[in-house]
């Protein structure tokens, strides 16, 4: 009985409940860990683990619960400040994709400060979503192009072109359109921008002529985009929306 006792004793005190949970190295095993060792010295090491782990999962799962889970448990972890702007990064690039205006609303709701660049976009994404049935965009015709317009020169590039028509009773001022060059799972992997309609050119050069006249009702233009440096990964898909608009008046 005392031998069986002495053995016993031995085993507890030669367990290494840090080392099992390091061996796991799961958020279980790390939680389990820290409940059943309060004191142990190496309590703060294993608390840091579980947060890159809890951080890992937000990340893995790319979801807006998993990242609240991360920031509910740690609201004063170290790495805060890294899952607050990837969250934000997250809820912008899904209503970039949902496109909504549902998605735009939700995303203002959380972030409101409009004077930074994300809170500009979503305002400006908002009002686009609301007027999307005032225009119609047809399909994206590409081709390979010389970028200098010498009809002799290498075809060093594409161009990309949308007939736009508006569908709407106001004629258009300023309409943006964004282009997405997209891998073979239609994930987007590089974007270019560049108005149909507007008084000037982004850097505030002038519009080519005919290009700043606002767009009647009814009436169709065609959007053209031209790129010699696209993605390795682009698969020669393609997808453009419409991101800013302004109509006569406003």
């Amino acid at each position: 009985m005392f031998r069986f006792a002495l053995l016993a004793t031995l085993t507890l005190g030669c367990s290494d409940p840090y080392g099992e949970a390091q061996k796991a190295d799961t958020i279980q095993a790390w939680e389990a860990f820290i409940e059943a060792n309060p004191r142990s010295p190496r309590l703060g090491m294993g608390q840091i683990r579980l947060e890159e782990l809890y951080l890992e999962a937000a990340r893995t799962a790319k979801t807006l619960e998993a990242y609240d889970t991360y920031l509910t448990k740690f609201p004063k972890g170290k790495m805060v400040k890294a899952a607050t702007d990837e969250r934000r990064e997250f809820l912008i690039e899904w209503a970039r994709k949902t496109d909504t205006v549902d998605a735009w609303e939700k995303y203002l709701k959380e972030y409101p400060a409009t004077r930074s660049e994300g809170g500009k976009e979503a305002k400006r994404r908002l009002n686009m979503a609301k007027h999307k049935d005032k225009i119609e965009l047809g399909p994206i015709k590409m081709e390979q192009v010389n970028l200098a317009e010498d009809p002799t020169g290498p075809l060093n590039g594409y161009g990309f072109y949308v007939d736009v028509t508006n569908k709407g009773d106001k004629a258009i001022t300023h309409l943006g359109l964004k282009i997405h060059y997209l891998t073979s799972a239609g994930q987007s992997v590089g974007s270019g921008s560049w108005p149909l309609v507007a008084s000037r050119l982004p850097g505030g050069l002038p519009m080519p002529e005919g290009f700043s006249k606002p767009l009647g009702p009814g009436q169709t233009r065609q959007w053209e985009w031209t790129d010699g440096e696209l993605p390795a990964d682009w698969s020669k898909k393609t997808r453009v929306v419409a991101t800013h608009i302004k109509f006569e008046g406003e």
